[in-house]
């Protein structure tokens, strides 16, 4: 695909209730952050998009999901610093999918940067990704720690290690030519997983992407446990949607078989009842150690690795919950048209 900045504005605006307007002359890139109860954190994200060094003319455009919490109060603050911002507010929470597809809509810049929450940029983020941009529709730094171990990181002090996002183009930080979204866009309807199914799209259309290299943004991830624990089953519910649609099989689809498995063998080979809880467990136990030392550099804290794993096991439980969960609903649905 690979052209140039420009075209006319395209992506979806829908349940918008306010946006003020763009003050100054119309901006090169417009970075879009998508924010739900993100009170805590969102400050820091914003101070490091105004902070970002060669910065041409630019917007910030806040999609507030309607959130409950202190996060409008935040943003006004900011705002009153940065008079480049301007906030999208949505009158009912609609999930990820609509506010990206609200961000797109009201950018005008040439460029439309995606930028979670609850990263924080480095300064040379934008003239990184511009530089790197030659050539590409979309490029992406990895944010660290990865996004599935942003509570073990902040919990147990382990040392993340650089992983690679599960999609190509992530959605937490990535810079797009608007004109990519002349030939794809959000699905509106996804309340999670909206990102995942971009990069299906833009694989479909010849987007040409990369990943800049060793530029690594920051994830502060902020959610308690038992939020952790709910994301991650609402991320396997999204996951078993992914896999009935693409067909794709990735490392979560084998962790699951491996763990259907150890559930199932017991009964087929006729242990006793006592006995038929061992399997799943240690099987549990495997993934979550295989998990954690994937994720985190471990061998200097030995104590808090064990803590790490102990906690995951309870958190993948609850995402090999949501991937069963998924498949019903998905076979009952299919039942039911």
């Amino acid at each position: 695909m690979s052209a140039p900045p420009g075209g006319s504005r395209s992506g979806a605006s829908k349940g918008a209730t306010s946006a003020e307007s763009v003050r100054g002359d119309a901006p090169v890139v417009t970075f879009v952050v998508i924010a739900h109860n993100e009170a805590v954190g969102i400050e820091h994200c914003l101070q490091a998009i105004a902070a970002q060094s060669d910065l041409p003319a630019f917007e910030i455009v806040v999609v507030d999901d309607c959130s409950d919490d202190a996060t409008p109060f935040v943003i006004a603050q900011v705002a009153a610093g940065v008079p480049e911002l301007r906030t999208v507010r949505l009158p009912t929470n609609l999930g990820r999918g609509t506010a990206r597809a609200a961000g797109v809509g009201a950018a005008q810049g040439q460029l439309i940067a995606m930028v979670d929450s609850d990263i924080v940029l480095p300064p040379d983020w934008f003239s990184r990704c511009r530089e790197h941009l030659e050539g590409r529709d979309v490029v992406s730094g990895t944010a660290v720690p990865d996004g599935d171990v942003g509570f073990l990181a902040r919990q147990f002090g382990l040392q993340p290690k650089v992983v690679a996002s599960a999609t190509r183009t992530t959605g937490n930080n990535a810079l797009f030519r608007r004109t990519v979204f002349e030939h794809v866009s959000y699905e509106e309807a996804l309340r999670e997983g909206e990102d995942v199914a971009l990069d299906h799209q833009m694989d479909a259309a010849g987007v040409v992407r990369g990943v800049v290299p060793g530029l690594r943004v920051e994830h502060r991830e902020h959610k308690t446990f038992r939020d952790e624990f709910r994301w991650l089953f609402e991320s396997g519910l999204g996951a078993s949607r992914q896999f009935e649609r693409y067909g794709k099989v990735r490392e979560p689809d084998v962790a699951l078989a491996l763990m259907l498995f150890a559930v199932v063998a017991p009964w087929l080979t006729g242990r006793r009842s006592t006995r038929r809880l061992a399997a799943p467990v240690a099987c549990l136990a495997l993934l979550s150690v295989a998990h954690v030392a994937r994720k985190f550099e471990a061998r200097s804290h030995p104590v808090r690795f064990l803590g790490a794993t102990a906690a995951d096991s309870a958190l993948l439980s609850s995402y090999f919950a949501g991937r069963l969960a998924g498949h019903v609903r998905l076979r009952f649905d299919a039942r039911a048209r």
